[in-house]
């Protein structure tokens, strides 16, 4: 194996792909525009329905309406009083967005010292009406310490009496904490898809496509070995997969930086990366895109045609996203240790870790430890296939 040769056929397969704009829109345009852009768009969503839904709370009341309750509720920004002769079939077709059922004696009962009930429907398939739900209790909530208060005083007591501890509620976390937390949900997830999807249209046109052609026949009679062609296929394909990974990973961040989807209550920061955890993530990157570049070799070697190639390579994008969603809910610290050595699991487990910005020694040394036999296992079961002439002639 020729370092030289293995550098002609690599620059030979790098000109084909920079001129082939499916592959690049695959790997490098849809990370780096269709990822924000859908982010962007899911934000936006996200602030108009809410912003919406506190504009205008449309309510509904049985029983005693005017009572002082109803006036307090009122009070509160964008609520309002409809008038229905069937406010729970209004409120089930979405015409407004809660009914509250005030007893005629409520008046009374409070001031004789009883507990009476106030009812309240709502929603809860419309988000609008869970949110109403929401105000309609911190309403009543508000109503009733005020009820209290003026029982107590009735009889020389006052609310600090029934309230003898007051909780204050902190958090420990830095914003670095919080930044990372919430980037190890997201960004591992698109870093393990892209790296998985990112190589296939240059591994399924590397062989698949060439035995196709036809120009995979003049290719093996060139005085180039079958290990310098395979090397050199893998450096292209691992080359595409590492770009998605890396457009992924800088336009989410930078999506993030700007627009930190439920980061209202930090700055955003990437303090938490290191330069050990930084080495640590390219490292990962590199050997997973290995094994998938890999991995998409061999089942391109073993393809009969270009069509074929890509019916096979869905489950390569399985394989991803099998651990991608799996882990994507469980913080860092609970992943169970078997998923440190399992193919593409480990991968995501260590990217949590790094984001998270709480490393296990341990836990990276398995990683890279599996993921290396992973990749010796898939590049060994790609040079079998490349060595055999029948699956490289059509």
């Amino acid at each position: 194996m020729k370092r030289q040769q293995i550098w002609l056929v690599f620059r030979k397969e790098f000109i084909d792909l920079l001129r082939d704009r499916k592959t690049w829109i695959g790997a490098f345009v849809i990370p780096i525009v269709v990822i924000p852009l859908l982010f962007l768009l899911i934000g936006s969503s996200m602030s108009s329905v809410e912003e919406e839904a506190r504009s205008d709370i449309p309510l509904a009341v049985r029983g005693a309406a005017d009572h002082p309750l109803i006036e307090q509720l009122l009070q509160q920004p964008g609520t309002r009083l409809v008038q229905q002769s069937d406010p729970l079939a209004a409120l089930q077709q979405g015409e407004i967005r809660a009914v509250i059922q005030v007893p005629d004696d409520l008046e009374q009962r409070l001031a004789d010292g009883d507990t009476t009930q106030v009812k309240l429907w709502y929603d809860p398939s419309n988000q609008k009406s869970a949110y109403a739900r929401d105000v309609v209790e911190e309403a009543i909530d508000q109503y009733e310490r005020q009820v209290v208060a003026e029982r107590l005083e009735r009889v020389g007591l006052t609310l600090q009496t029934i309230q003898p501890i007051e909780t204050t509620v902190e958090s420990v976390a830095s914003d670095e904490r919080i930044t990372g937390s919430m980037l190890a949900s997201v960004i591992p997830l698109m870093l393990l898809l892209s790296l998985a999807s990112g190589g296939i249209p240059a591994a399924t046109d590397l062989v698949a496509g060439e035995k196709e052609r036809g120009t995979m026949e003049a290719l093996i009679a060139s005085p180039v070995s079958p290990s310098s062609l395979l090397t050199a296929k893998l450096f292209a394909v691992m080359l595409m997969s590492g770009v998605s990974a890396l457009a992924s990973l800088i336009s989410l961040s930078t999506v993030l930086a700007f627009s930190p989807l439920g980061m209202e209550q930090a700055n955003f920061s990437l303090g938490f990366l290191q330069p050990a955890t930084i080495a640590l993530l390219l490292l990962m990157l590199l050997l997973l895109a290995a094994f998938f570049a890999g991995l998409e070799l061999a089942i391109s070697t073993m393809a009969r045609s270009f069509k074929e190639a890509q019916t096979y390579m869905t489950p390569v994008v399985f394989l991803a996203m099998v651990p991608a969603y799996m882990l994507m809910p469980i913080n860092p610290v609970d992943i169970p240790l078997i998923y440190y050595l399992l193919p593409a699991f480990n991968g995501m487990a260590i990217f949590k870790e790094v984001f998270y910005g709480v490393v296990e020694p341990l836990h990276a040394l398995l990683v890279v430890a599996s993921s290396l036999v992973y990749v010796v296992l898939v590049i060994w079961l790609a040079a079998r296939f490349f060595q055999k002439e029948s699956l490289l002639v059509k």
